[in-house]
């Protein structure tokens, strides 16, 4: 009777080990898949190299996002309609797609192609209003500089200027010290 089980006890602990090393496995796959699925969302390479092929589709306005995507997959301008989908869901891009003609091409990446989709013509004017209004990047405006004046001189330097030359010049206190410095080094 012990015979058996003990018997019956080692197959048992067998089998449970069997189970827990094959969960093991599909854990590691199913957390491979979830990593690569994960990492594409975000590095999703074009499906061609430059230039590409122009494709064009068409939009209506009854068409929601799993619609184009199913289409775009189907025009071979993306690799998978669901990874798509995400992508839309994580873009600046988030919102409606505009009904239109769109031609797009094989070597653009799925943010490009989401920027295009979903973007309007008033977008487009308030990025141009915005960026005439903008200073250029590289142009840097300090407090109390003149625009209007081209060598960068504050403002304020011609009045400040005048104004001593109406009070006598150097009469100022600070003007009396600089001059009596300038006679102790000499």
């Amino acid at each position: 009777m012990k015979g058996k089980q003990f018997a019956y006890s080692f197959l048992g602990t067998v089998i449970r080990a069997v189970v827990l090393v094959i969960l093991a496995i599909l854990l590691f796959r199913l957390g491979g898949k979830a990593y690569e699925f994960g990492f594409r969302i975000f590095t999703e390479e074009p499906m061609s190299e430059p230039p590409g092929r122009d494709v064009q589709i068409t939009v209506s306005k009854s068409d929601g996002i799993k619609e184009v995507s199913k289409v775009l997959e189907e025009k071979g301008l993306i690799r998978d309609a669901t990874l798509f989908r995400i992508q839309e869901k994580v873009s600046l891009y988030d919102g409606d797609i505009h009904p239109g003609i769109f031609t797009l091409n094989t070597s653009m990446t799925a943010e490009e192609m989401l920027g295009i989709l979903l973007s309007t013509d008033e977008e487009d004017e308030d990025e141009e209003e915005q960026d005439q209004k903008a200073p250029p990047a590289d142009m840097t405006v300090l407090p109390g500089v003149d625009d209007a004046d081209d060598e960068g001189a504050p403002a304020d330097t011609e009045e400040t200027e005048d104004a001593a030359d109406a009070e006598g010049g150097e009469d100022t206190p600070e003007a009396a010290e600089d001059g009596d410095a300038g006679e102790e080094a000499n």
